[in-house]
């Protein structure tokens, strides 16, 4: 019977939006090949308990919540689910918290903008970061991605009034299609590094990619839809059958992190780049390099490596035995026909905890061509040693497929 159970969708008397609470099992679409955030919800159905897996999905009903409403309900109702430090928010609770920066009525509503959302995550214990395209430009959909790849789910704020619309519109991206090898060949090199970086990989004829880069449909949560709709982020709404909505982009997107990471993504992209290219031990000369970076817990990470049995030798016991905060940032070193078999050839891992960048101290260890390099934090320098290395299966428990 829990085979066949595939979820449930609440109807309530808001006319045209009737679909309240609903959780709906990906398995339920002809076309499910893509991996998302979801996790595992337990229901009783004629006294029977079931479980089910997927993400929390309504319907905005236009008077008392709007997107952005349903959006913050949405991502409080899959933590909460997930993870013992949150609850579950209803929209009356929304409602509340936003009176402190509010200076009008909030019913009906209006719909939020940018800093309210935040805020409102602010307040449900995240510690809350806000991305503009303006302010980061050719980084700023790759770092979208990173986010996704690490398994969190992102608010992206879309609108069309750069082509002289009038939409604002706030839903959820919680995943991407599964990667085909025809994407990962088409793959083009590293443009935005700075001019240093661009100097040492011409010196060095090193091929460099940016897994974040490849070219690649994601997952949305749109309370005008269906659950799991798949557009790419250069055309959001593209499923809309409105021509207006065509037009949209997104704008801004809120990462809702836990509050002890303070090293966010680009700042975590930079440090990778850096140290790879830079040193101390930087990648052979004409090395081809896909970098694959992404958030997890060292805890879900462990465990990860304990069950992967592609990883030989001792490198293996040394990240297990190797202490860790709660949050690291993962750099894989992979290849693109090694990409393609979902294996790498070297890791970085760094504190995201750290809040120095001026030093190798959010260095934890990495290793790749046959080196290990470790920050000792007793006397404040790297330590490295040469260690036979070998291709293993890269992590995949942050999106589930």
């Amino acid at each position: 019977m829990e085979d066949s159970y595939l979820g449930f969708i609440i109807l309530r008397p808001t006319e045209p939006q009737l679909i309240g609470r609903s959780l709906l099992s990906p398995r339920i679409l002809l076309n499910n090949s893509f991996q998302i955030c979801q996790t595992k919800y337990q229901t009783t159905v004629n006294s029977i308990k079931l479980n089910i897996e997927g993400f929390p999905h309504s319907s905005q009903d236009t008077e008392t919540i709007s997107c952005a409403e349903t959006t913050l309900w949405a991502i409080m109702e899959y933590f909460s689910n997930k993870y013992p430090e949150y609850s579950p928010v209803l929209p009356s609770k929304i409602i509340k918290v936003l009176n402190q920066v509010s200076f009008e009525r909030q019913i009906p509503s209006k719909g939020l903008n940018i800093q309210q959302m935040s805020f409102a995550l602010k307040e449900f214990c995240f510690g809350t970061r806000i991305y503009s395209k303006t302010e980061y430009q050719a980084w700023f959909e790759n770092l979208l991605s990173c986010y996704v790849e690490s398994g969190i789910p992102v608010i992206v704020a879309i609108e069309n009034r750069h082509a002289g619309g009038n939409i604002g519109h706030a839903k959820l991206c919680i995943g991407r299609n599964d990667l085909l090898n025809d994407a990962i060949d088409k793959l083009d090199e590293i443009r935005n590094l700075s001019p240093e970086l661009e100097l040492i990989i011409k010196h060095k004829s090193i091929r460099l990619y940016d897994y974040d880069d490849i070219d690649k449909k994601f997952i949305f949560i749109d309370d005008n839809q269906p659950a799991y709709q798949v557009a790419k982020l250069k055309n959001p709404a593209v499923h809309y059958v409105n021509a207006d909505w065509h037009n949209c982009r997104i704008t801004y997107f809120i990462v809702p992190l836990y509050p002890k990471i303070y090293l966010e993504a680009f700042e975590a992209k930079n440090f990778f780049l850096k140290f790879i290219l830079q040193g101390p031990v930087p990648v052979k000369a004409s090395s081809d390099v896909v970098l694959r970076c992404y958030l997890t817990s060292s805890r879900s990470f462990k465990d990860d490596i304990a069950r992967n049995s592609t990883i030989v030798g001792d490198l293996k016991e040394l990240i297990l035995e190797t202490s860790m905060p709660k949050f690291i940032w993962i750099a894989e070193l992979s290849e693109k026909d090694l990409l393609k078999d979902k294996r790498t050839k070297g890791i970085v891992i760094i504190d995201a905890t750290e809040t120095n960048l001026f030093s190798y101290k959010p260095l934890i260890l990495a290793a790749y061509d046959d080196v290990i390099i470790t920050f000792d934090e007793t006397a404040g320098n790297l330590v490295k040693y040469t260690l036979t290395l070998h291709n293993f299966k890269i992590f995949e428990n942050n999106l589930k497929n």
